[in-house]
């Protein structure tokens, strides 16, 4: 609850309303965003050419970099397999859940603080092995860098999408009187099976549907999910493959590690903006489509936010919409009421906690670069929601850029140094938590 000239307010919900992508929109209305993605689509026509002149023209065969994809989807089968279980028990989760609820109605207000507070134990349990369960698979199994993206990604996905049903259905168990199972109203099971799949974090019995399936528009975003992996793929071999293959097989200056800081600010925004277009605009939409969900707003008009707040509430909308309803309104409303600054600054470390869980099971080494950058500047500087005035959107933007320059070169370097020095299997914590580009001396 928020307080506001005297009067109690509820906290903002969740609307869904039909309504098309921001860039759908600005791409299919506007003239200038027509010219916009042509220029794009001609960029990628450009570098396909080049790409393949310059591998033919050097090696005699034309492998346009689909050789790093196949590397990098190494062992994709077990992936699968590993994700249809994950969603085999997340189906389970929801029978608990209708278990625990119907138990409940016929115990004694003593019985259920008792029954309650079992489930709520058997719940974090089931979270933390659930996490720690897929990170012990990816230790052994060891997949490809975007096989392992993948897997990860879509595990923390779903413990999301579960805690949102068990949150959001929780205070309709609570609600109902005991002994009165008939006016229990709980979803069924195709609506929380829609849920897993429809492309928000926040849990309703209904949502906007559209009429029909554009099939056509489906495979347009698929397509377009393609050529961004190709891109990724293409700009990680001509970029940072080439600066750091060769690290610790030679010494390396001080200033051939900082210098490519400012050059892997090309590779580093790339990465950036491929994934938001991938993810969260091609991709969504492509699921959405499907799917008949309307609500098509996965993001805003980040790229005008004159603040790092800004920025970090318009990039992606469907990890905000969960951040605030599951994380910031709880610890406001709930945990520590009225103090934004603590709720917010809670989020931005879960949420920092996370991206470094997903890099360090990805990247199968520890190097917080993206956890310091994260919470020391996004989480203190949005805590305080500077806004930097006419050159705000200038000073945002430059910010961001130079911190994913640094992200994917020491990302790159550490990689390729854990390649080219490799230690036993059994490394100790130290060895572990230490980067190896500096344990093997590889710079002088």
């Amino acid at each position: 609850m928020e307080i506001k000239n005297g009067v109690q307010k509820k906290s903002p919900r969740k609307e869904f309303k039909i309504r098309d992508a921001l860039l759908t929109t600005k791409f299919e209305n506007s003239e200038d965003g027509r010219t916009i993605y042509n220029i794009f689509v001609v960029i990628f026509a450009i570098l396909l050419t080049y790409t393949g002149f310059d591998e033919y023209t050097k090696t005699g065969k034309v492998r346009l970099s689909f050789h790093l994809i196949w590397l990098g989807f190494k062992k994709l089968d077990l992936a699968l397999l590993v994700w249809c279980t994950s969603n085999i028990l997340a189906c389970l989760s929801y029978t608990c859940f209708k278990f625990w609820a119907k138990v409940r109605l016929t115990l004694e207000p003593k019985g259920q603080k008792v029954w309650d507070k079992i489930w709520s134990m058997i719940s974090i349990l089931y979270y933390f092995l659930f996490l720690y369960g897929l990170q012990a698979i990816g230790h052994t199994v060891k997949f490809g860098k975007s096989s392992a993206t993948f897997i990860f990604m879509e595990q923390v996905r779903l413990l999301m999408k579960q805690h949102a049903f068990i949150r959001t259905n929780v205070p309709r168990v609570l609600r109902t009187k005991m002994h009165t199972e008939t006016n229990l109203e709980l979803p069924n099971f195709g609506q929380f099976f829609y849920f897993l799949f429809a492309p928000t974090m926040i849990y309703k019995d209904e949502y906007p549907r559209t009429r029909h399936i554009r099939w056509k528009f489906v495979l347009h975003n698929i397509a377009e999910m393609f050529a961004a992996m190709w891109f990724y793929a293409v700009i990680a071999e001509k970029f940072l493959i080439l600066i750091f293959n060769d690290i610790c097989l030679r010494q390396f200056t001080l200033g051939e590690i900082i210098a490519p800081i400012f050059s892997n600010v090309v590779p580093g925004v790339s990465f950036m903006l491929l994934s938001f277009y991938g993810v969260l605009h091609s991709c969504q939409n492509a699921f959405a489509e499907i799917l008949r969900f309307g609500d098509r707003m996965f993001y805003k008009e980040w790229w005008h936010s004159k603040s790092l707040a800004e920025f970090h509430r318009t990039w992606n909308i469907l990890v905000q919409d969960w951040l605030y309803t599951y994380i910031y309104k709880e610890f406001y409303e709930l945990i520590i009421p009225k103090n934004k600054k603590a709720a917010g600054f809670v989020v931005f470390f879960v949420s920092a906690v996370v991206h470094e869980w997903l890099l360090i099971n990805v990247f199968r080494f520890f190097l917080p670069i993206n956890f310091i950058l994260f919470l020391t500047t996004s989480a203190v500087l949005t805590a305080v929601d500077i806004v930097y005035g006419k050159w705000g959107n200038f000073l945002v933007l430059y910010g961001i850029t130079i911190g994913l320059g640094i992200e994917a070169n020491l990302l790159a370097l550490e990689t390729f140094a854990q390649d080219n020095c490799p230690l036993n299997e059994n490394i100790t914590s130290m060895e572990f938590y230490i980067p190896r580009f500096i344990t093997c001396g590889c710079i002088k």
